[in-house]
């Protein structure tokens, strides 16, 4: 088995944004850096299973919006409701860059990933898994704050998502999440 470490390194793919507006945030993405197709996620966390907020069942609503600068896959993400990191952010520090992404190959590879972060004592702050017709996606921020000044994700996709996630990187208006 590869050290996940050498497995991490090779995985940094996102970063993320906590907005109040998703319209206003995507339109400066637009207006500003060029970035045009767009994926609007109204209440992702509706259908979500397995929340957890900081080691409890978790309540948390958001929607978010993703786009593509290069290989780097933009998130922008709304707090709507409930107890989440995202609005703990907001709360704290206002709209601005909340956590950069590490996307891994399969949920066994995420297992062993989480798993290493969890051995250095770095806690789990909110987790949930999407499971839908076309694919699945597990995630879980790691409070890396003191460290670096932001959250950690670490996530998988797989079935059709990741196919529409590539389309999406591409420049097309694609739906990656229904």
């Amino acid at each position: 088995m590869q050290d996940i470490k050498t497995i991490l390194g090779r995985k940094f793919d996102q970063i993320c944004f906590v907005v109040r507006d998703l319209d206003a945030a995507i339109d400066f993405w637009r207006r500003t850096n060029g970035i045009e197709a767009w994926n609007v996620a109204e209440g992702l966390a509706r259908e979500q299973t397995e929340k957890e907020y900081r080691g409890k069942p978790g309540d948390f609503q958001f929607s978010c919006a993703y786009g593509y600068a290069g290989e780097t896959l933009v998130e922008l993400a709304r707090h709507d409701g409930g107890d989440s990191v995202y609005n703990d952010w907001l709360e704290a520090k206002g709209s601005g860059p909340h956590h950069i992404g590490f996307r891994l190959d399969s949920e066994a590879e995420y297992r062993q990933a989480e798993a290493h972060y969890l051995e250095l004592g770095i806690e789990k702050s909110m987790a949930g898994l999407f499971q839908g017709p076309f694919g699945n996606c597990r995630w879980a921020y790691f409070d890396t704050r003191a460290s670096i000044g932001c959250y950690t994700e670490l996530y998988y996709v797989d079935g059709e998502i990741a196919a529409r996630m590539e389309r999406l990187k591409r420049g097309e208006n694609v739906s990656i999440t229904s």
